[in-house]
């Protein structure tokens, strides 16, 4: 009997990361690894995204690393080159890699290495030697709002980090939260029809995405909206605490003060806010050592008292971001003709009390949930349960048109002149082959073709260039608003000559036709492309991004 195939969930954060694993005929029962190197006898589910270089070599990793001195966090954030990291962390980060001419996606696959060799020493402990025999899957977890460069980064940082290509795929953050969400409640509230939405809010960024529940049993999901997203996740709060304590201080706060104040924040405040049904009166005393007495901001002995009343100033930004995201869901959904059921809050910053009272108080009837998440593992065990996604961009591809009406149409385009095929062609024109806010079937790939031509001096190598836009209405030619997402090699070197459409002009120049397709399967973190000729696959094409 062979033995079953063992599902590992990523869950590669900006602030905190964390791992669960399943075995493949046991999907109901993902364990979470709570116990991590240089945590002591602490359990918890998450491990801090930080690492640090020990004596500028000795690598280190989430909880090896002390709260002070140089490290590097924020590190996620720096994948997606396309965001404006405001995370002050990521930005000294990001000072860090360009002075050790290091890179994000190297610093991303040492963290993720660690984080694969820890877990396999977990699953040693648990199954021994059969573990060699084992085949092992993992699941990464990516933000829906990421860019695919990002995404691809993303998944060229797992592969660094000793994973196998072939073993590895990516799943967006808040459709991962959605397929684990869904088999916890599906019992006792949501049924057939349904439409919920699932706001992930992470430490860097919160993803939305509204389901349909087309089944409960089987689970069966279908994208009801456009996802949307944005950096406002708990590290936001950071920025807002740090910005308080800067505009209430008259005096510069020392390095070592300001560090602390920030971790007795982010252990003691941030996650317990409210602790009292009646937060305004909250009292807290945040450590300043070494900072002089000051009666007008209560500080005295080290200690700033802090009150609800300013702890709900620094909270109240962020929580309107996330509010607007939730909103902007619940609007997406009613233009559709539907009504949102229940809100589902999921990740760290999702589990706020504060954050689950103002969602529900501003959006009262619907039932608003904290349920816990452990999706990713779901996903690699049973990959198919979203039927339906939205598209996000428009995708598709900039050509030559030889058209006369398109001639006509563009007069004043300098039309350009080709020896080959003896005809004037208008440069720059698009052609969009999946629309922004398109229903996309993962049994219903869209197929992009083309048309080249070559000679017997070339070779039927080809470079395409997948475009994306992210206007409402997509543009009939090439602007400042598309731009090049990926470059697929297409080589057709594998297809006798004689398949070809051979062809000569008036000057007995020889040369060749040929049609083929890229098949393009958009998927939950990725997209997967494949070449077709006369019908017949000639398998995947790794794309560059």
């Amino acid at each position: 009997m062979a033995n079953p195939r063992i599902v590992i969930g990523l869950d590669f954060g900006t602030t905190y990361s964390g791992v669960a694993w399943a075995l493949s005929d046991c999907p109901d029962k993902p364990e979470v690894i709570t116990s991590w190197p240089g945590s002591g006898n602490r359990t918890t589910p998450k491990v801090p995204s930080t690492m640090a270089f020990k004596c500028g070599r000795r690598f280190q990793w989430g909880y090896q690393t002390s709260f002070f001195g140089d490290h590097i966090r924020g590190v996620k954030i720096l994948l997606d080159e396309s965001q404006d990291p405001k995370y002050v962390a990521a930005l000294e980060s990001a000072g860090f890699i360009k002075k050790n001419r290091n890179s994000a996606i190297v610093l991303a696959g040492l963290y993720l290495e660690q984080l694969v060799l820890h877990t396999k020493k977990i699953l040693q402990r648990r199954f021994g030697t059969a573990i060699q025999s084992m085949e092992m899957r993992y699941v990464v977890t990516v933000p829906a709002v990421w860019s695919d460069k990002a995404k691809d980064t993303t998944l060229r940082a797992a592969v660094n980090a000793g994973i196998s290509p072939q073993g590895i795929s990516l799943v967006s953050e808040p459709e991962a939260a959605a397929l684990h969400c869904m088999t916890v409640i599906r019992p006792n509230l949501i049924q057939d029809g349904d439409v919920v939405v699932v706001c992930d809010a992470g430490g860097g960024t919160v993803d939305l995405i509204s389901y349909c529940v087309k089944t409960v049993l089987p689970l069966r999901l279908e994208e009801s909206a456009e996802g949307t997203g944005g950096i406002c996740g708990s590290m936001m709060l950071d920025v807002e605490f740090t910005k308080f304590l800067n505009g209430l201080m008259n005096q510069k706060i020392p390095d070592k003060a300001r560090e602390i104040a920030l971790r007795f924040w982010q252990d003691n405040i941030k996650p317990n806010f409210p602790s009292d049904t009646n937060f305004l009166e909250e009292i807290h005393f945040v450590p300043l050592p070494g900072v002089k007495d000051n009666s007008k901001i209560d500080l005295k002995d080290g200690f700033l008292q802090l009150d609800g009343a300013q702890i709900k100033a620094i909270f109240d930004p962020i929580v309107k971001q996330v509010q607007d995201l939730v909103g902007d869901q619940v609007a997406r959904v009613d233009a559709s003709g539907k009504s949102v059921k229940a809100i589902l809050l999921v990740g760290g910053f999702g589990s706020s009390e504060y954050l689950y009272q103002c969602i529900q108080k501003a959006y009262s009837p619907i039932i608003v949930m904290q349920p816990p998440n452990s999706g990713a593992v779901r996903h690699g065990i049973e990959d198919n349960q979203v039927g339906k996604r939205i598209a996000r961009r428009h995708y598709g591809v900039d050509f030559i048109s030889f058209l006369p009406e398109n001639l006509a149409k563009y007069p004043g385009v300098q039309h350009v002149w080709c020896d080959l095929r003896e005809k004037w062609f208008v440069p720059d024109m698009m052609q969009w082959y999946l629309q922004k806010g398109q229903e996309v079937l993962e049994n219903r790939p869209v197929r992009v073709p083309f048309h080249r031509v070559f000679t017997d001096n070339t070779r039927p190598v080809f470079y395409d260039q997948i475009d994306v836009c992210g206007d409402h209405e997509a543009p009939e030619r090439l602007n400042d608003n598309v731009f090049g997402v990926c470059t697929l090699k297409s080589d057709l070197r594998a297809i006798p000559t004689s398949l070809f459409v051979k062809k000569t002009n008036s000057k007995g120049k020889k040369y060749y036709t040929v049609n083929y397709d890229l098949v393009m399967t958009p998927l939950s973190g990725s997209i997967k492309f494949e070449l077709e000729f006369n019908g017949a696959s000639y398998g995947q094409i790794e794309a560059t991004y």
